[in-house]
């Protein structure tokens, strides 16, 4: 009890309170006890002083404003400065009137301890029932504690009530547990914005609901033959999207759970509670006890409860909600389940987002293709032309036809490299994992090579499945790093080397120009190779690779 009343003076001021429905029921059952307490008091005393008369009169309009306030949506005071009177108020009735009055003044008190425990925790709860105790307990009345009639044990009666005034506030909690799960559920869904698309939204999703549910873990895994994540919240790592092998295996692990929201629970050998039930009624099948066994153990929970995501007999996707310990709640699963349609709508339409934005990137896309098809080809088409005329004058014994050929083939790569995006762009063909890098940074190298008469090897394997856009970023990069190395080194050699991982893709340029000169490369910041690899949310090391010649070394997260 002492610890809720710490957290209630730390409770902060962001609480939800009481909903609005909720409000209007208690304003409602104020007047109604004002009016039924009026009645009998005054029916029971055969004379009424003026004070409690007075007091009768002024809770009575008291509890009429409140009701009126509330009808017309707008409260004129905060509900537990409302609760508190009447706290008080029932306490100076029973100071003021006889000892037969009390019992019914003690019911009046639970209305407003289990609204206040409802809507703004169990410590305010406790504490107002604690000062309504405290309060009938310093009455100077010695019949206070006794009960009408003989009896000894007629006193601890009494005590037995002023105890359960306490009691109501405790037992109301799983209500109060129900009422912050709906109020977060109810904020998830007006404050996720489905233009934002797919996975943001998901990624928001996941983390909003293990903080609001206290979880350990919370994962929403969607269809992976469709394109859509499997996102994953936890206390360590935060919100985070989890692999493709990962995904399949969530997946698998899911996919014989029926139709129906369900909770797990690892119990010990000597537990002989089911480990299993589904949310409502029917059986749940014992051939599903080991898939979610296996999957308690790859989110490293004891219990975890899954809500299946389904419209018009189809299946979505899983809400799963993972604790380390048993103090996953019921009321976690109910609130879940019931927001459940109403959050799969706000994931199709970012899923619908994502698909029109793609579909709008796409026509985009043709249309610059079809520009650059009919404007910016047409000059390089005319040098192709103009170089192979070149060559055709020349004769064949000629010790410029070489050079003159070569040039006409290079041309050609680079007709045929912008043919090839165009052709890329029209039709949106290798616009997501491709193997567009490999080609061009070997055509790269050789062009270099070509032109200015430094060697160039390349160590890459045979494809890097990126996208255009990264491997246009990471053309760029190594393009102006070998103009670095031209404009700024004696180099004669230069390596190449372009690997990737499951995190990463990792491009290393080294030349030989500490070797030619004899003395190490003064350090120097590419300014511009730094901001476009920041922009990717990359990072770029520049060292000695042997205390003489300059690495450069550019590491891109995927």
């Amino acid at each position: 009890m002492w610890r809720q009343l710490k957290d209630m003076a730390s409770m902060p001021s962001s609480d939800p309170g009481p909903s609005v429905e909720m409000r209007r029921c208690s304003a409602g059952v104020r007047v109604v006890t004002a009016l039924l307490c009026s009645v009998l008091l005054i029916s029971s005393e055969p004379s009424i002083a003026p004070l409690p008369a007075w007091l009768l009169l002024a809770y009575s309009a008291w509890a009429g404003w409140l009701l009126w306030s509330e009808a017309r949506e707008r409260p004129l005071v905060p509900s537990l400065l409302a609760y508190w009177i009447d706290v008080v108020w029932t306490c100076a009735m029973m100071k003021l009137f006889s000892v037969g009055a009390m019992t019914m003044m003690i019911v009046t008190l639970i209305h407003p301890v289990v609204l206040t425990t409802i809507g703004y925790g169990v410590g305010h709860g406790v504490l107002l029932s604690m000062v309504a105790a405290a309060g009938m307990l310093l009455d100077a009345d010695p019949g206070l504690l006794q009960l009408p009639g003989p009896g000894r044990w007629g006193g601890l009666a009494h005590l037995a009530v002023l105890l359960l005034v306490p009691a109501a506030a405790l037992l109301a909690r799983p209500m109060r547990v129900l009422h912050r799960r709906l109020a977060l559920i109810g904020e998830i869904e007006t404050r996720l914005d489905p233009r934002r698309g797919l996975e943001p939204i998901c990624a928001e999703l996941v983390e909003r609901l293990r903080g609001g549910t206290q979880a350990d873990v919370v994962a929403l895994v969607l269809p992976s033959q469709v394109g859509a994540p499997a996102m994953i919240a936890s206390r360590e790592d935060g919100g985070f999207r989890a692999k493709a092998q990962a995904h399949a295996q969530l997946e698998q692990l899911l996919a014989p759970t029926l139709q129906e929201p369900l909770s797990y629970v690892e119990r010990r050998w000597w537990d002989l509670r089911p480990r299993a039930r589904l949310h409502g009624n029917g059986q749940l099948p014992r051939a599903l006890l080991e898939p979610l066994g296996e999957l308690a153990r790859l989110l490293d929970v004891r219990g975890l409860h899954v809500v299946p995501l389904r419209r018009y007999d189809r299946q979505y996707g899983h809400f799963v909600i993972g604790y380390r310990g048993l103090r996953g709640a019921a009321q976690d699963l109910s609130a879940l389940a019931g927001a459940a349609p109403e959050l799969l709508r706000i994931i199709e339409q970012a899923a619908l987002v994502d698909q029109l934005q793609e579909e709008s990137a796409s026509h985009e896309r043709a249309r610059i293709g079809r520009d650059l098809h009919d404007s910016a080809i047409q000059p390089y088409l005319g040098l192709k032309y103009a170089v192979e005329c070149v060559a055709l004058r020349i004769p064949a014994d000629n010790p410029a036809r070489a050079e003159v050929d070569a040039l006409a083939d290079l041309v050609n790569t680079e007709v045929a490299s912008l043919r090839e995006l165009i052709s890329g762009l029209r039709t949106g063909n290798g616009q997501r994992g491709d193997n567009a890098l490999v080609p061009a940074v070997r055509r790269q190298a050789r062009r270099f090579g070509l032109l200015f008469g430094i060697e160039v090897e390349v160590d890459c394997p045979e494809a890097v499945s990126t996208t255009r856009a990264l491997a246009g970023a990471l053309f760029h990069l190594l393009n102006e790093a070998l103009n670095n190395i031209r404009k700024h080194t004696q180099a004669r050699h230069v390596w190449i080397a372009l690997a990737s991982d499951e995190s990463s893709l990792n491009l290393t340029v080294r030349d030989d120009g500490g070797s030619i000169s004899g003395r190490a490369q003064a350090g120097f910041h590419p300014h511009s190779l730094n901001e476009r690899v920041g922009e990717l949310g990359g990072s770029l090391d520049i060292g000695l690779h042997d205390g003489l010649n300059t690495e450069l070394a550019i590491r891109i997260p995927l």
